[in-house]
């Protein structure tokens, strides 16, 4: 009897796993309804149940966030001792800028889980985005307490006093440390260039915020940054391209308004000095 117990669990785990691998193939194909009704059959007690709804999710995501969000607490109805599931839904949460219930469920991971850093990081970096800079700050310095080596948080405070023109000499150690541990990275040098920008250091910022650019070269508040840098030191030609190129790029209405307020400053500054920017 076992037997044949332990071989019919054996059989729905392999259609399970079928039925996971056979949706993702078929969200790759962009069969979408197919993908979706695959993902949806495989069974709450599969290993492969929690990836299942999470691939769901993502799906829905791009074209029904809210059915993407009932669709994850369904899912923790099932499952609901699980922090990446609890993590994934603040994501989607964060997303749809719904902060405070981003920050709600992130507490409720990092009160289960308070040793883990990487769940402190999200954390914090979700505080900063409600606003609540001083809570964002202590949960990245916990994040970095518990592991010395989480460069995403070693950055992300050193960055945070950098905007804050606050600490800047720690600022400049956090973000270096960071670097030490992922020096590819353009946006930890993005944090550095601006730490110089910070101290009025332009030529210095600008040696730093050009090879951040040349390594993040889409990201629009890196772009924005050399403008920034560029416009301190009188190069307004290579200022205004660089915001044109951010505002070309942005696609945060708050970022999109600030660089065309830069952009037209420089063209009536142009006009007035005959240089027609």
């Amino acid at each position: 009897m076992r037997l044949k117990l332990s071989l019919r669990n054996a059989a729905i785990d392999e259609n399970d796993r079928v039925r996971f691998y056979l949706g993702v193939a078929y969200a790759e194909l962009g069969e979408t309804s197919r993908a979706l009704d695959e993902l949806a059959a495989v069974s709450d007690k599969s290993d492969y149940y929690i990836e299942a709804r999470v691939r769901r999710a993502t799906i829905l995501q791009k074209d029904d966030p809210a059915r993407a969000v009932k669709e994850i607490e369904a899912t923790l109805e099932a499952k609901p001792d699980s922090p990446d599931l609890m993590s994934f839904l603040a994501s989607l949460y964060r997303e749809q800028k719904r902060y405070p219930k981003a920050v709600e469920i992130l507490e409720k991971v990092v009160a289960k889980n308070p040793d883990n850093d990487r769940y402190r990081f999200t954390l914090g970096a979700t505080y900063d985005e409600a606003n609540e800079r001083d809570k964002a700050i202590d949960q990245m310095l916990r994040a970095i307490e518990l592991n010395p080596k989480n460069a995403a948080a070693l950055n992300y405070l050193g960055y945070t006093y950098a905007d804050m023109g606050v600490k800047l000499d720690e600022a400049e150690q956090l973000i270096r440390r960071a670097i030490q541990l992922e020096p590819n990275d353009g946006f930890y040098i993005d944090s550095l260039g601006w730490v110089y920008y910070q101290r009025g250091d332009y030529r210095k910022a600008i040696e730093q915020l050009e090879r951040a650019v040349e390594i993040a070269n889409d990201d629009p508040t890196v772009i924005e940054h050399l403008g920034d840098a560029y416009e301190r030191v009188g190069d307004s030609d290579d200022a205004l391209r660089s915001y044109r190129d951010a505002l070309g790029r942005s696609k945060e209405s708050s970022q999109s308004e600030r660089l065309r307020g830069k952009i037209q400053a420089l063209e009536l500054r142009g006009k007035a000095e005959g240089t027609g920017l």
